[in-house]
C-alpha cells in the first residue's frame, strides 16, 4: 500500500564556500599566479559541494528556509492535486464541486508521509490508509494553514466520496493509497517576505522531465497545537497556479486497485495511466463554454443513468471524439454490452461505446 515512485531523499544541508586571502605583496608574481589558480579551484570544489548537498527537489542555487525538509510533501500533494484535477486551492470561497480537491489532496500527502516520513496508520484495507483525526487535522493543517487559524473547516464528507471516509467506531479518516507515478515537485525560487516565504514550484516528470505545471506558493510558520507531534515548521497560506499553456498534460495518479489491474471500484483517484487516447483541455475556452462545463462527479451520474445503478462505473479520462470533448468512464455489470459511457462535457450527450484497437469508436445503436 505504498507509493512506486522511489525518490532519493537527502538532507538539506549548504555548506559555507570558503574564502581564502591572496598571497601577500611580498610573493613572487608566480606565487601570486599559483595561489589565484588554488583559490579558484577550491571555490569551485566547494561550489560543487553545495550543489551536490542539496536535495534533489531543489536548484542547487535556490536556498530552502530552516526546517524545510518534509515541507516538500504537502507541496508535491498541492502540485499534483491541481495538475490532476484542476481545481484552484481549497478555499473560504471553494463550492460543494471543489470539496473533491481537498480531499484528494489530504490522500496524496497521507500516503507520502507514509512512505517517507513516518507510518501513521491506525489501520488500512484494500483501499484506504486510517489515521487519527489528529492526524487529519495536522495535515489539513499544513495544506491550508485556514484550517489551523479557524478559518476554514473540512468539507462536508460524502458517503460515496472518492478519495476519503470516516470510521465512527474508532474517530478515524480513512484515506485511499495511491501512486503518483512518475510526478515529482522541484523548486525553482525562494524568497523571503517578512515572516512568509514564496516559492516558485514546478511539477515535472522525473523521466521525461516535461513539465506539467508551475505554481507560486506561500509558506508561513505552521501554527497547529494539536496533540500530534508535528514535523511541518510551515504551512501553505496560498497556492497559485501561474499563468502558462504549454505544459504537458498531466500523468494520472493511481489507486493501488489499478495497479494490480482490478479495476472493480468506482473511485480512483484520478484518471487512468493506461489511456489510450489523451487530450490536453485548452485554457483558452470562452466564458460562455466555462459555464456550460459540467463537474465530473455530475458526468458520473448522467453516465450511471445509461446503464443503470447496479453497474459498475471508474472514471478513465477525457476523450475527443469529432469536435466534442467526453469524460470517459468504463463501465462493467450484466447485461452491459459498452466498455465505455462517455459523457460530453456539456452534459447533452451521453453514449455507450466501445475504443476499437486503431483509436476510434463503435457506439451502441
Amino acid at each position: 500500500m505504498h507509493f512506486n515512485k522511489m525518490k532519493r531523499w537527502t538532507a538539506f544541508a549548504l555548506s559555507g564556500v570558503m574564502a581564502f586571502s591572496m598571497a601577500g605583496c611580498g610573493k613572487e608574481e608566480e606565487q601570486k599566479g599559483k595561489t589565484a589558480k588554488e583559490e579558484t579551484t577550491t571555490e569551485e570544489s566547494t561550489q560543487k559541494k553545495v550543489q551536490e548537498d542539496a536535495p534533489d527537489y531543489v536548484d542547487g542555487k535556490v536556498s530552502l528556509p530552516d526546517d524545510f525538509e518534509n515541507m516538500i510533501y504537502p507541496l508535491e500533494a498541492l502540485m499534483v492535486e491541481a495538475a490532476s484535477k484542476g481545481y484552484s486551492y481549497y478555499s473560504e470561497e471553494s463550492d460543494g464541486d471543489e470539496a473533491d480537491s481537498f480531499w484528494f489532496s489530504m490522500a496524496v500527502l497521507t500516503s507520502l508521509m507514509n512512505d517517507y516520513v513516518r507510518d501513521v496508520t491506525v489501520d488500512t484495507d484494500d483501499d484506504y490508509l486510517y489515521v487519527s483525526e489528529d492526524t487529519a487535522v495536522l495535515y489539513a493543517s499544513v495544506l491550508y494553514d485556514a484550517i489551523a487559524q479557524g478559518n476554514l473547516e473540512f468539507p462536508e464528507l460524502q458517503d460515496d466520496d472518492t478519495y476519503a471516509a470516516y470510521r465512527d467506531e474508532d474517530e478515524c479518516y480513512g484515506f485511499r493509497a495511491g501512486d503518483i507515478g512518475t510526478m515529482e515537485g522541484h523548486i525553482t525560487e525562494c524568497e523571503e517576505d517578512g515572516n512568509d516565504y514564496i516559492l516558485t514550484a514546478e511539477l515535472r516528470d522525473a523521466d521525461t522531465h516535461d513539465v506539467y505545471g508551475e505554481y507560486k506558493i506561500t509558506l508561513t510558520s505552521n501554527s497547529y497545537d494539536g496533540e500530534e507531534d508535528n514535523p511541518f515548521a510551515y504551512a501553505v497560506s496560498e497556492f497559485e497556479v501561474l499563468e502558462g499553456d504549454t505544459w504537458e498534460e498531466a500523468p494520472e495518479a493511481t489507486t493501488e486497485e489499478e495497479e494490480e489491474d482490478t479495476e472493480e471500484d468506482t473511485e480512483e483517484m484520478v484518471e487512468s495511466t493506461e489511456s489510450t487516447e489523451k487530450v490536453t483541455a485548452t485554457s483558452e475556452e470562452d466564458d460562455e463554454t466555462k459555464a456550460n462545463t459540467i463537474s465530473q462527479s455530475e458526468a458520473l451520474k448522467l453516465a450511471k443513468e445509461y446503464y443503470g445503478e447496479d453497474a459498475e462505473y471508474a472514471y478513465k479520462d477525457m476523450v475527443t471524439v469529432g469536435d466534442y470533448e467526453y469524460y470517459n468512464f468504463s463501465v462493467e455489470g450484466e447485461d452491459v454490452s459498452s466498455t465505455d459511457v462517455l459523457v460530453s462535457t456539456n452534459g447533452q450527450d451521453v453514449i455507450g461505446g466501445i475504443q476499437n484497437d486503431d483509436g476510434s469508436w463503435s457506439f451502441d445503436q
